[in-house]
């Protein structure tokens, strides 16, 4: 698994395998923006996920997830940190919810900090 720097070097290794849709968040659907295809919750899986923080803002944190679809569409899904977790149904984003599921590529999340013990 690839540990990326940057969202644009990530969302181009996933283009490379063949996520090549662009999909963004509606009530309680994923839509893919060219072609408008819509996904229920249960009509795709997330392969794999990395999550980028920013570097003078912890505000600009964003998560990058990779979709198939049960129809065989893959593509990506970006999500800045809590921006639609209002905005969505809690079935669609119980699917983001990946930190309890195995099967799901967990190497891209950020690892906490081991704290510091007093001397």
């Amino acid at each position: 698994m690839n540990h990326f720097t940057t969202l644009t070097e990530a969302m181009e290794d996933l283009r490379t395998r063949g996520y090549t849709h662009e999909f963004g968040p509606k009530k309680d659907f994923l839509e893919e923006k060219s072609t408008e295809t819509k996904l229920k919750s249960e009509e795709f899986t997330v392969d794999e996920f990395h999550r980028f923080e920013g570097t003078s803002d912890p505000g600009d944190e964003m998560t990058l997830y990779a979709i198939t679809a049960t129809n065989g569409m893959k593509g990506v899904f970006v999500s800045p940190q809590g921006t639609y977790s209002n905005e969505v149904s809690p079935e669609l984003m119980a699917k983001f919810n990946v930190s309890d599921r195995a099967n799901v590529n967990t190497d891209g999340a950020v690892k906490p900090i081991d704290p510091v013990s007093a001397a």
